[in-house]
């Protein structure tokens, strides 16, 4: 019996037993070695907890095998397909609950016969008969299960009635069962190939280790590789493994003194630097040009250390290294090519690069590669954001943001723009409330929350938090421009200007200037006329390359207003005769009033 076919027994066992937390670990290993299979995603969407996530795993079996009707079965019970009557179980055998019922087939032992062996006149050779029959006969029926093994029967739950009714019956879909394959994971999965597998087999301890590490039981398989590394001090790759450990561990400091001690053992051992320069990152005050030196020592001992390739790169990430992380990432994805790290990390150069459409592209490859690998849904998530696919970057942000600990202001700020742009205008205060009760100053959630008070009328509260995100960054012209647009809305024109004056110096792109001359020709109609117009040509003079439509027609309608026959005509408009000059509005004394512009004098033109 092959090991898949074993642990997808165990998963049968375990779900006779009650243990649905055991079938779900059992599963997301025989996953972690095979996504392919369509009979693993069927399984394990019989043992998650929500129905988001049920759906998922019933949509990867029709990806993998479209004519699954149990899979299509469940689709239509959780309503995202249409309602199938060829697949719907009439109401005589509908159940009131979802179990999931595991029918082995009853295999008949043959019965000993005793009377055969008795004519052989060996009862020691009886003795032997049945001791092997014991033994073996459990393991061959087993394999004979596995192959004959009745698929999954999704049924509908369909509330009892007097009257049949007639037509496909409406599908509640509910199931009772828990969690994602990538819950039971201690720490993010990467299909790797670990670098270092020394066989070890005179050392048990060695062995117990390794498997401790697999599960994420970072302690236990510390202590282990400590009594390997006490039977035999002389081997570097078990200072190694315990540095690793320990690291996962965080125990910083505990692990740099074992890969220390790997490479007193043996200099030219790679990994080990590798260890290090990892830990020297890692650590409560980092020190990344020790990390570099280290990885480029590991790739000078080993050129195909794939992962030294990958660690450099998310250092020259950090460092805005752009082109140089590329590099890297390109050597590390020709040792590596199925490797979702490289997509990850790749997307994520991407995305400080502004390329929103090829980071999109590579953090769904790293997705597609390793779906428990946590990081990617949060790039995901950002990629979608970036290439303006808001709702659909709800999904993987909501996975990212329950698995994640500790809880980070950053993904909430994204959710809340996630749910904001899909209309969920509570569920976005909600998590920016969240995010700024872990973290007070944090510009990019206050300027969001800010925004959306703005759009809910409640001016006051979005004064506030556009004062505060100044207070933050006392130079962000986004956070000046929006904060004289919560004071146009409380009409306080005079505060609105000069809160607009005082950035005008940072406007350098072409669209801060068509911002600044929107709002300052707005601020500036109830205070100065002439000022407005100037700010209302100036913004025309940009062009519909940079300006938005609606700003441009309504700087035309504006100016048609405020333009009259008597004024001195300007050099780049048509004036129209038949509109009188509006009124200046009169302020409250204690309003600051910009001074009066002189005009300059126009070049002689002849009256209209």
């Amino acid at each position: 019996m092959s090991t898949s076919d074993s642990a997808f027994e165990e998963v049968f066992n375990a779900l006779e037993q009650g243990d649905r937390q055991r079938a779900r670990d059992l599963l997301t290993r025989l996953l972690r070695r095979d996504q392919s299979n369509p009979q693993y995603w069927l399984w394990m969407s019989a043992v998650v907890e929500t129905r988001r996530e049920r759906i998922y795993c019933l949509k990867e079996v029709l990806k993998r095998d479209p004519n699954n009707q149990s899979a299509r079965r469940g689709l239509i019970m959780l309503g995202v397909l249409p309602p199938d009557p060829a697949l719907i179980v009439p109401p005589r055998l509908q159940r009131r609950s979802w179990q999931v019922k595991i029918e082995k087939p009853v295999v008949q032992r043959a019965p000993i016969s005793y009377k055969r062996l008795a004519l052989y006149g060996l009862a020691a050779a009886a003795v032997i008969a049945i001791f092997l029959l014991v033994l073996f006969a459990p393991q061959l029926l087993r394999s004979r299960e596995v192959s004959q093994r009745p698929t999954i029967s999704f049924r509908p739950v369909i509330a009892e009635t007097s009257q049949p009714t007639a037509g496909p019956p409406t599908l509640p879909p509910t199931l009772l069962l828990p969690t994602p394959p990538w819950e039971g994971l201690q720490a993010t999965y990467t299909p790797t190939a670990a670098y270092v597998r020394t066989p070890h087999a005179v050392i048990e301890a060695y062995a117990i280790g390794l498997r401790a590490f697999e599960r994420g039981d970072w302690a236990r398989a510390a202590e282990y590789f400590q009594q390997a590394v006490e039977t035999d001090p002389t081997v570097p790759d078990l200072y190694y493994w315990l540095g690793e450990a320990q690291r996962r561990n965080g125990q910083i400091s505990a692990a740099l003194n074992a890969y220390n001690q790997a490479i007193r053992t043996s200099p030219g051992f790679a990994p080990a630097f590798l260890g290090r320069a990892r830990a020297a990152l890692a650590g409560s005050a980092p020190k990344p040009e020790d990390a570099r030196k280290d990885l480029q020592t590991a790739l000078t001992l080993d050129p195909n250390l794939a992962e030294a390739y990958l660690e450099l790169a998310q250092l020259e990430l950090s460092e805005e290294r752009y082109e140089s992380a590329l590099q890297n990432l390109e050597r590390a994805a020709e040792l590596l090519p199925d490797s979702p790290l490289v997509y990850e990390y790749r997307a994520r150069v991407h995305l400080a690069q502004g390329d929103a459409e090829a980071a999109l592209a590579d953090a769904q490859r790293a997705n597609q590669l390793d779906l428990t690998l946590l990081p990617a849904y949060l790039t995901l998530g950002e990629a979608l954001q970036a290439s303006g696919k808001y709702g659909e970057s709800l999904d993987p942000l909501e996975i990212y943001e329950r698995f994640a600990q500790p809880p980070e202001p950053r993904v909430y700020a994204l959710l809340g723009k996630a749910y904001l742009e899909s209309g969920e205008e509570e569920k976005a205060l909600q998590v920016f409330d969240e995010a700024l009760r872990l973290d007070r100053l944090n510009f990019e959630v206050v300027m969001e929350r800010g925004r959306l008070y703005l759009k809910r009328g409640d001016v006051q509260a979005a004064l506030s938090d556009f004062n505060r995100a100044l207070t933050i960054r006392p130079r962000s012209f986004d956070a000046a421009l929006w904060r004289s647009r919560a004071l146009l809305a409380l009409e306080a024109y005079g505060d609105a200007y000069i809160q607009l004056n005082k950035i005008e110096g940072d406007a350098v792109s072409d669209e801060r200037k068509a911002q600044l001359y929107y709002w300052r020709a707005i601020s500036l109609e109830p205070l100065n006329v002439r000022a407005a117009i100037n700010d209302w040509e100036r913004l025309l003079a940009l062009g519909e390359e940079v300006v938005p439509a609606e700003w441009l027609e309504q700087a035309r309608r504006q100016l048609a207003v405020l333009v009259t026959p008597t004024e001195t005509p300007l050099p780049t408009r048509t004036l129209t005769p038949t509109r009188t000059r509006q009124p200046t509005r009169t302020l409250p004394s204690t309003q600051t009033f910009p001074p009066q512009p002189v005009s300059p004098t126009p070049p002689p033109t002849s009256t209209p």
